[in-house]
């Protein structure tokens, strides 16, 4: 695979890339510098609210909506901002039209914040159908398939496995989704900046992913992205003068929502952290998500290699289709697998330990001196 020439990126939007080989963008993704300075100079407006904007200065809520909109293969105006994963599935939770004894089919073991809004609509009568992972740990789609009942109106779970980077396939459940009128709500906190996607092509009624990962963007962000279709069967359940469907401030005596998918934004926008999505977003553009996706598999590459060499088990599948930006390494050992997480921190390494095993996640910034630091620190399996 073609990797990118990225030694100028790392030297001016990356300068941790001098101190450590930071792989653990899957959990917290550093900030570019520009996005340190779109930031700092939000905050600064602020200081002097008074002040108009600069001449020509880009809008960076329209910015990052239509930029989102890009990656994701959907549409500006379907584009909500949210202030993390579980809010932004929260809403498409209570949103739901349910009767008592409906029922949603979630992958058992899922990520929390994609599991439990579904089960806090237990008051309105929402049951939740556990599907089962299969026998490597994943998820079983012939299982949810076949979970599937009159009772059912929903499937909900991650594109992409925190656990293991498995790549679960949404044009196939969006297939089911549409045969069964059901709704297909994922979580693409994994994915969304870091795997090419089509959701409105693959059927996706609303995905949500949170800033702090492979957006770049950090805490108390996120973005919620709905199909037509989604936008007209989930109904939003707060309301404020964000979410209406006059502009300005009025008196309103009826409740008219919005349109787009502003009708899920109830408040005053979070300018600065908006400002700082903005930022982060038109440096994954210009580098493009196909390019980062296919960069992170090279470097997935080098490291199962030289992990395997060295005795350790690789539980990612490395076939085309099933993998994304993540991996998971494990020596079949959990005390080995922390001692050699310890190592490797000390080497100035950074990954984290999950339910599989060491968990590694490169992307557009890292190279193969990473690699190399990091496999020079990978103890041989004992």
């Amino acid at each position: 695979m073609t990797m990118l020439d990225n030694a100028e990126l790392r030297a001016t939007e990356f300068p941790l890339s001098n101190e450590v080989a930071y792989f653990n963008h899957a959990a917290i993704a550093p900030f570019p510098q520009r996005t340190v300075a779109a930031l700092d100079a939000a905050n600064r407006g602020f200081a002097a609210p008074h002040r108009p904007p600069a001449a020509g200065a880009v809008d960076p809520v329209s910015s990052a909506r239509a930029a989102v909109a890009r990656i994701a293969g959907s549409a500006p105006e379907r584009v909500a901002f949210v202030a993390s994963l579980a809010h932004g599935i929260s809403i498409c939770a209570a949103g739901m039209a349910v009767a008592p004894g409906d029922e949603v089919i979630i992958p058992h073991a899922e990520y929390p914040s994609l599991a439990l809004p579904f089960l806090a609509q237990q008051p309105r009568g929402l049951g939740v159908r556990w599907a089962r992972r299969d026998s490597e740990g994943r998820t079983d789609l012939e299982h949810i398939q076949s979970l599937v009942s009159e009772r059912t109106k929903a499937i909900a779970l991650s594109h992409v496995e925190f656990a293991d980077g498995w790549q679960n396939n949404l044009e196939a459940l969006g297939e089911v989704a549409r045969a069964n009128g059901l709704l297909l709500i994922v979580d693409v906190t994994q994915s969304l900046a870091s795997v090419p996607l089509r959701l409105d092509d693959w059927g996706v009624h609303a995905a949500v992913a949170h800033g702090y990962k492979w957006l770049h963007a950090g805490f108390g962000i996120g973005v919620a992205i709905f199909s037509e279709d989604g936008l007209a069967r989930i109904q939003p359940t707060h309301a404020g003068g964000q979410s209406i469907s006059s502009e300005g401030f009025v008196d309103e005596q009826t409740l008219v929502f919005h349109e787009s998918a502003r009708r899920f934004e109830t408040g005053g926008q979070p300018a600065t952290l908006i400002s700082g999505l903005a930022a982060s977003l038109t440096l994954i553009e210009e580098v493009g998500v196909d390019a980062i996706h296919a960069h992170a598999l090279a470097l997935i590459d080098q490291i199962a290699a030289g992990a395997a060499a060295r005795g350790w088990t690789v539980v990612t599948s490395l076939a085309d289709g099933d993998r994304s930006s993540i991996m998971a390494i494990t020596s079949g050992d959990s005390a080995q697998d922390v001692a050699a997480q310890a190592a490797l921190e000390a080497a100035g390494v950074i990954t984290v330990l999950r339910p599989r095993g060491i968990r590694i996640a490169p992307t557009f910034y890292n190279n193969s001196d990473d690699v190399q630091r990091l496999l020079g620190a990978l103890p041989t399996v004992s």
